[in-house]
């Protein structure tokens, strides 16, 4: 059985493991951390089958799925499997939970348009392709923000320790003949 503790993920992982940890810890409910396209994504999306994959994971079992997950979206990206492995590892570690629920959709429309907060501890939402999650601050619901592009979006849910109930996000409208890629992890 793979697993991979706190101390090894500092060696590799796919993001600020000390950065997630502050916001882990903190009483901001959104952490949203930039990042590079992962290399031959917009090509592989092109040929993708509008559905989603969901399945529990784990360490032992994470590349393992990244790669199944592909083969029934019909993405053919190596560097996106070893991404979606990378991240499922990190959170994992990072949160220090034995599994979490992985979700890898390729959508056509707003699969959850209402501004909304998950009845959950933390999800991770990675926007690899198409417009990105939205969210709004409770005490100021009418300015609506977009994440940047190929983003990691950190939001505590319902059941964490320090959630203020201060952020709500929801799906994005997708432009007509276009798609979006991402994957959730949360626990």
């Amino acid at each position: 059985m793979k697993t991979i503790g706190l101390s090894e993920t500092k060696k590799i992982s796919a993001w600020d493991i000390e950065e997630v940890a502050s916001f882990d810890s903190g009483q901001e409910d959104i952490l949203i951390l930039k990042r590079l396209p992962v290399p031959g994504i917009e090509e592989a999306v092109a040929s993708a089958l509008v559905h989603d994959f969901r399945s529990k994971i784990t360490g032992a079992s994470s590349l393992a799925l990244a790669r199944e997950s592909l083969i029934a979206l019909n993405i053919n990206c190596p560097q996106f499997a070893s991404d979606i492995a990378l991240l499922a590892d990190t959170f994992l570690a990072q949160f220090e939970v034995a599994e979490a629920f992985l979700r890898v959709e390729v959508v056509h429309k707003a699969t959850c348009p209402k501004f909304h907060c998950d009845n959950l501890r933390v999800r991770l939402v990675a926007n690899y392709f198409g417009p990105a999650t939205e969210y709004v601050h409770t005490d100021a619901p009418e300015a609506v923000f977009s994440a940047p592009p190929f983003s990691l979006i950190f939001l505590k849910g319902h059941k964490h320790p320090n959630h203020a109930d201060s952020v709500h996000h929801r799906s994005p409208n997708i432009p007509n003949g276009s798609k979006r890629l991402c994957v959730v992890l949360d626990f």
